[in-house]
């Protein structure tokens, strides 16, 4: 199987990530940055170098539903390597995890009617999770996503691992790219990738 260096801002996008290359025959050499965004985008330069050499894929969110894509792909990295693959997930990874509706409604304990139907258009993915997790019929859930009261914390203890568990195992991409459109196309680009691996 190819291997491909990966670059994320946290541990809670492992999982996805891994289910991405997964898709098409490709596995993780070696994860970098889990540092947050600032510092994931500070190393993305040499990550490109290193991108000559090795296959890369490095993924961001957005951080908003209404901001551009495209716009922020050639801000960011305006000359990609041929092996890197930098994609902005919209507006947040927890976007395309939702975009898996009947995997996430069981993963959170709720109904699949409570899952927004448009994930690239809500402008916080992560906290719909969280307020889903509020109501969820699972007790760990709802202590372990949920952030406690009075904590300060923007999400639960078992959140980031969590949500990396759920990606790794039950997350179905090509289900999720079907009604996210930033997702399909990340999907298409590490297609493309494997292909030149393979071909």
């Amino acid at each position: 199987m190819n291997q491909v260096m990966v670059g994320v801002e946290g541990i809670s996008d492992e999982g996805a990530v891994r289910a991405i290359l997964r898709e098409f025959g490709l596995t993780v050499k070696m994860i970098q940055g889990k540092n947050g965004k600032d510092s994931l985008l500070k190393k993305l330069p040499a990550y490109n170098n290193a991108a000559v050499h090795f296959p890369w894929f490095v993924l961001v969110d957005l951080d908003s539903a209404d901001g551009c894509v495209v716009e922020k792909l050639s801000t960011w990295l305006p000359q990609p390597s041929t092996n890197m693959i930098f994609r902005v997930a919209v507006a947040e990874l927890e976007g395309w995890l939702l975009a898996d509706r009947e995997a996430v409604a069981d993963f959170l304990g709720v109904a699949e009617s409570k899952i927004p139907r448009n994930p690239d258009s809500l402008s916080d993915p992560k906290q719909e999770i969280i307020n889903l997790a509020r109501k969820s019929r699972k007790r760990d859930i709802r202590e372990g996503l949920v952030p406690r009261p009075r904590s300060g914390a923007s999400v639960g203890p078992t959140y980031a691992s969590d949500i990396r568990d759920f990606g790794q195992r039950y997350w179905r991409p090509r289900v999720a790219a079907e009604a996210s459109p930033s997702l399909a196309r990340c999907l298409l680009r590490v297609e493309q990738l494997a292909a030149r691996l393979n071909g």
